[in-house]
């Protein structure tokens, strides 16, 4: 009896609900739960958005998405749902971030050398996968004394991320 009596009351207000005029206030539209920033280069797997509008649950379509996953920044999935004559949207936004460091390695070069005689600095090459400009910032010195000097490297990609390597030159006596 009970199960009837739900039933029924269910059925009733399925009933009035229909008899309504239709309000944008019971569209609802929501983002499912998914992962939005990603690392570039990275693919992006855009989990949706449901609709629904009381029990009556709605097609939910994309209408725009602008995401590059190989460039850095802020991209949008919009959704739409329709009922009624009624239209909802809703936004998700994904950030496109670079956490890794440059890629960073030694030129070949001359790294052992007489007193007197000047050492020429081969220097590095670097890589990003951002594609965006790399700072080098080069520390130590090489001097006319014999010993053994550290030259180090830093790059630093457009996203603060650095990466450094060391080059080692000797001084040596004739």
């Amino acid at each position: 009896m009970k199960k009837m009596l739900f039933f029924l009351t269910i059925g009733f207000l399925l009933l009035l609900s229909a008899c309504t005029e239709p309000s944008i206030n019971h569209l609802n539209l929501t983002l499912n739960p998914g992962i939005d920033t990603i690392e570039i280069g990275q693919s992006h797997i855009d989990t949706g958005a449901k609709a629904s509008y009381g029990l009556r649950l709605l097609t939910v379509e994309v209408i725009e998405n602008d995401i590059n996953v190989n460039q850095l920044g802020v991209y949008e999935i919009i959704y739409q749902t329709t009922y009624s004559g009624l239209t909802k949207t809703i936004t998700r936004y994904v950030t496109v971030i670079d956490e890794n460091p440059p890629v960073i390695s030694l030129n070949p070069g001359i790294d052992t050398i007489f007193i007197d005689e000047t050492w020429i600095d081969a220097g590095v090459e670097t890589s990003d996968a951002s594609g965006g400009e790399i700072t080098i910032i080069t520390e130590g010195e090489v001097l006319n004394i014999e010993g053994e000097y550290i030259i180090t490297y830093y790059a630093t990609d457009e996203s603060g991320n650095t990466a450094q390597i060391k080059r080692y030159v000797s001084v040596i006596s004739n």
